[in-house]
């Protein structure tokens, strides 16, 4: 279905003289959004019996906010956000797609909004945009497996190292958990956007350690740790930077990069936590690493920790007919659903996915 070329072209012309459609960086705008990521209950997403962690997009644009660069992360042979917006053909196209109803409910061209473009953006033909982690997902994990904030006298809240930090939202997560947070990322722009959210939004009672350098080469201190939580990059799929440190780039194959990357993180993980605590690691196969889960366990078995628990972190709920909302809180159409060949069977819950967190005791 078509729309009309003059609409087109008003959408066209209209976003390309206001520029890219990033996030609001306005302090009240942000402000906002923090305050309702630190008013999210977050016993409202944990499902304990299933050992699952429900959808919640709170903090997560505020995240996004500070990431900018984000757009143009290359994920394998797949176009970036950016290169659709930069291609005057393919542009028209998805805002076609916006004004047709294609992606969701059909808008007049004066009604379209810049939460809009973006979700056009991530979803066109043949786009991926790289993922960030729920705020209050990374929340409820710290609250289950680490010490928190307490109002009862003499408590005094854990620390936890985030090996992959990514896009900021582990950090608010421990923010709004009340953790103290030490994180490890090589990407330059990525670490900038993480410094300016600790220093906006970080508590001035807690410890918050963000380091420039890649998990393998960060030794923390004997039995310092409480808790060890991130989502590893997945091999080559994901260029994040160009910066000598980024894993892919020191271990051009895959078995190198398990070896030296992967299993030195974990490695790393063990030496530092106090023994019976955690190490969580949020992986998931891939069409591109078919054995990331089972490799990942492994790995960590190997390294000396024991195999004690796995969460399930949902990714899509499904709102009825052909209805889905992703991880902005942005209405989509009805995906596909993935047919899951690996070890670890999801949870069967209709209409839903789910990735696993691996949960390691030392």
């Amino acid at each position: 279905m078509m729309a009309n070329n003059e609409d087109i072209m008003d959408v066209y012309t209209r976003f390309k003289e206001k520029g890219f459609p990033y996030y609001n960086t306005d302090k009240k705008w942000r402000d906002e959004k923090f305050s309702v990521l630190m008013n999210t209950k977050l016993e409202s997403i944990v499902d304990r019996r299933q050992k699952i962690i429900k959808q919640n997009p709170n903090g997560l644009s505020l995240a996004w906010s500070y990431m900018e660069h984000a757009w143009a992360i290359k994920c394998g042979k797949m176009r970036t956000p950016m290169e659709i917006w930069e291609d005057e053909e393919h542009l028209k196209k998805g805002i076609n797609k916006i004004l047709s109803g294609t992606f969701f409910t059909k808008k007049e061209h004066y009604e379209i909004t810049d939460s809009d473009m973006r979700s056009m953006l991530r979803r066109y033909s043949g786009t991926q945009m790289v993922s960030n982690f729920r705020p209050t997902a990374a929340a409820a994990m710290y609250n289950i497996f680490c010490d928190v904030d307490s109002p009862l006298e003499g408590t005094k809240a854990g620390t936890v190292w985030d090996p992959s930090m990514g896009y900021g939202g582990r950090l608010l997560g421990a923010i709004l958990a009340g953790v103290n947070y030490i994180g490890t990322d090589p990407c330059i722009p990525t670490y900038e956007g993480l410094e300016k959210i600790m220093y906006d939004y970080g508590h001035c009672d807690k410890q918050y350690e963000l380091l420039r350098q890649g998990s393998e080469t960060y030794i923390p201190e004997d039995e310092s740790l409480d808790f060890v939580f991130t989502s590893p990059p997945y091999f080559g799929w994901e260029a994040y930077g160009d910066e000598p440190e980024q894993s892919s780039i020191k271990f051009d194959t895959s078995d190198v990069w398990k070896e030296k990357f992967l299993k030195q993180t974990i490695a790393n993980a063990f030496k530092g936590l106090k023994k019976g605590k955690k190490l969580a690691l949020n992986v998931a196969n891939t069409t591109q690493y078919k054995t990331f889960e089972e490799d990942t366990v492994q790995l960590a078995l190997d390294v000396g920790f024991e195999h004690t628990d796995t969460w399930w972190l949902s990714l899509s709920t499904q709102q009825g007919g052909s209805a889905s909302v992703n991880l902005d809180g942005e209405v989509e159409e009805k995906k596909q659903e993935n047919r899951y060949l690996g070890k670890f069977e999801r949870p069967n819950l209709p209409g839903r996915k789910f990735e696993p967190t691996f949960i390691f005791t030392k």
